[in-house]
């Protein structure tokens, strides 16, 4: 493709530098991308020398990318199409240069021409290295098929990878780096040649692949458009592919943001990232200078409701699904809202539950993108020695996601339970949980979710997706639908969250899925006390001859069991849990993992109550999860009964050091 084939009518590359280089300085009011560096450095020193530490490595060759969670050699000149790890995720992400944002934001910081020659030399290789494949097969029909995975062309030109080249980093490249000189016309006709290429994909392909607009690849990929539709008017599609972008964004926010604020995938992480993709639009609209309506916005400024309840009062979110529980999410997803909104308040929040260092390194990657630098300076001065707990209800229904976050406060070491029946499930970043949980109690979780690991459709992908290490019910040892890859299931049946309620003793909710047909399976989780956790299953329509398990992932190395009492505890220096049962259920250990980032996990252990031969056509089963905090052993749980009464009513009762609990679950409510 010729660059005459792409701009407008009597426009050339002259006349695009030209045009650029006053855009440019004209967005900062004159000032250079190193001058605004240097204030960063001044104001933000940490985020600078942290930026500036990964580029360092980069400029040497060395990342860490899917596959491998330690700095490896991605070689000189970079080795784009060998996946050294076995690895689809590996070559996307190495093709999404994110090592080149380091690299212009140090050239930015230090002045340091290393830094963008080593851009400007791996920007011409990956051109000569990596053509797309034909946007069109031979029969003259669009090849969407061809830009969907990495079977063709090693992914280099997934779709999703165009998208994110488009936002995240290629932009950058000229933002840096034209005030030095580096953007000269023989690059930029490269460059605008192969941008053409990327906005045509991302225009005529994307919206095949995702008709609905709901899944997260689909932002990236407008948010790609977008941009260089916007950066570059001078393309002779540029109002076309804008306008288009701009009303698929509209699409996607419909679509994906609930009226309770989640995004509709319902795991944290993807939620936390989203909101920077939905964020990014009003972002562009401020430089740029086209609109976004109030609908947009409006969805958009839920999003940090669910951020803060799915953030876990020990820090961290909850890890359903593919999510993981390192980051901070809480400080995007409020640092996000900032950006957005000028409202700093949810960052004041965040700052309960992160330190400063993780505030700031949530902020990292976005800062270049913050429109008043000073007055985030004076935010952070601010914040820095207020801790100020979030002055929110301590439970949310999210209906839509069929989620559930119950707490007995704000605070660090308050009793937490994220809930969730969502079946059939959106689409397979979800795990095979329904009515599954996890708890988390005074500063640590006690029963957590296996989380992400990597996307590897591996033994190992297989046990983190599968019932059995989540904290969830089986029957007869097998999960409540097929799994059959890392991104396909079986057929699912519904289930959903049927109440959700706060008494003046109890926290709980209620869920009910028939993916064990005939079997019905509904669970009560209720937070008793504001001191423990009982858990209350109940199957109606049981086949004879059944075998129920009951899951619960204790996030220890070590536990122990006693069968004749039917209890299990964890054995960490830290709180700790006891999970006690009925007679019926006997417990076993198994040995499991749970990760906190991607290619990161540590060993853990699976209390699993097991019950054979069910006969009786409906049946319940009792269990106490008994938290303690650090120094103390969990109180013993006694005298454990249930009733399942003609009315249809189940009756339970149980001792905690001499004090007698009597609860009953009742046309979808509890009562004690």
């Amino acid at each position: 493709m010729h660059i005459t084939e792409v701009l407008k009518d009597g426009m050339s590359v002259s006349d695009v530098l030209k045009n650029l280089e006053k855009r440019e300085k004209e967005f900062l009011n004159g000032m250079t991308f190193a001058e605004r560096g240097a204030i960063i450095r001044k104001l933000f020193p940490q985020v600078c020398e942290t930026r500036i530490i990964q580029a360092d490595n980069s400029l040497e060759g060395r990342m860490i990318l899917p596959g491998c969670s330690s700095l490896h050699f991605i070689g000189d000149p970079v080795k784009w199409h060998e996946n050294i790890f076995d690895y689809d995720e590996y070559t996307y992400q190495l093709n999404r240069m994110d090592h080149w944002r380091f690299l212009a934001e140090a050239y930015s910081y230090t002045g340091d021409r290393r830094y963008a020659e080593k851009i400007i030399s791996e920007f011409y290789h990956w051109i000569d290295d990596c053509p797309s494949q034909p946007l069109y097969r031979a029969d003259g029909e669009l090849a969407v098929e061809d830009f969907d995975g990495c079977a063709c062309n090693q992914g280099i030109w997934r779709s999703l990878e165009v998208g994110i080249r488009m936002y995240r980093t290629w932009p950058w490249v000229v933002h840096h780096l034209i005030s030095g000189g580096f953007i000269d016309e023989k690059f930029l006709e490269a460059y605008l040649t192969s941008a053409y290429e990327h906005a045509q994909i991302l225009y005529l392909v994307t919206p095949k692949l995702w008709p609905n607009a709901d899944h997260n690849h689909y932002l990236m990929e407008n948010n790609g458009l977008l941009y260089l539709a916007s950066m570059f008017p001078e393309f002779k599609d540029s109002e076309l592919w804008q306008k288009h972008a701009l009303h698929e964004m509209d699409r996607s926010i419909e679509a994906q943001v609930t009226e309770e604020g989640g995004q509709i995938e319902g795991c944290a992480s993807y939620h936390n990232s989203s909101a920077y993709w939905f964020c990014l639009p009003l972002l562009l609209s401020a430089k740029y200078g086209f609109t976004v309506s109030d609908a947009y916005k409006t969805r958009l400024g839920r999003m940090v409701e669910y951020s803060a309840h799915a953030t876990r009062p020990c820090g961290g979110n909850s890890s359903w699904g593919d999510s993981h529980t390192y980051s901070s999410t809480l400080s995007t997803g409020a640092f996000c809202h900032y950006m957005a909104f000028g409202d700093p308040s949810h960052m004041e929040n965040a700052h309960y539950y992160y330190s400063m260092d993780a505030l700031l390194a949530g902020m990292a990657p976005y800062i270049w993108e913050v429109p008043d630098l000073y007055d985030l300076h004076k935010q952070i001065e601010r914040i820095t020695n207020r801790m100020t707990m979030p002055d929110m209800p301590v439970t949310s229904w999210q209906k839509q996601l069929k989620q559930v976050f119950l707490r007995t406060d704000w605070s660090n070491d308050a009793l937490y339970v994220m809930f969730a029946c969502r079946t059939p499930i959106q689409n397979n970043h979800a795990h095979i949980d329904p009515a599954g949980f996890e708890f988390t109690a005074y500063g640590r979780c006690l029963l957590g979710d296996p989380a992400i690991y990597y996307y590897k459709d591996d033994e190992k992908r297989k046990n983190l997706k599968s019932a059995h290490w989540h904290n969830c019910l089986t029957l007869n040892r097998k999960n409540p639908w097929e799994y059959i890859s890392s991104w396909q299931y079986g057929e699912q049946q519904p289930g959903d969250i049927l109440a959700v309620e706060k008494t003046e003793q109890l926290i709980y909710s209620v869920a009910e899925h028939s993916n064990y047909r005939p079997t019905i399976h509904k669970r009560a989780v209720a937070i008793v006390d504001q001191k423990f956790l009982l858990i209350l299953d109940i199957l109606d329509h049981v086949v004879p001859d059944t075998s129920v398990q009951i899951n619960f992932h204790m996030d220890a190395p070590e536990a122990l069991v006693n069968t004749k009492a039917s209890y299990a505890r964890s054995l960490t220096s830290d709180a700790s849990v006891a999970v006690y049962s009925d007679a019926c259920l006997k417990p076993t250990l198994v040995p499991a993992k749970i990760s906190t980032k991607n290619d990161v996990w540590h060993d853990t252990v699976i209390a699993r109550f097991e019950a054979e031969h069910l006969n009786d056509t409906r049946c319940a089963f009792v269990c106490i999860a008994m938290p303690a905090q650090t120094g103390e052993t969990p109180k013993m749980v006694t005298e454990i009964k249930k009733e399942l009464c003609a009315d249809g009513a189940v009756k339970v009762s149980f001792t905690v050091s001499g004090q007698t609990y009597e609860l009953t679950f009742l046309n979808d409510r509890l009562s004690v």
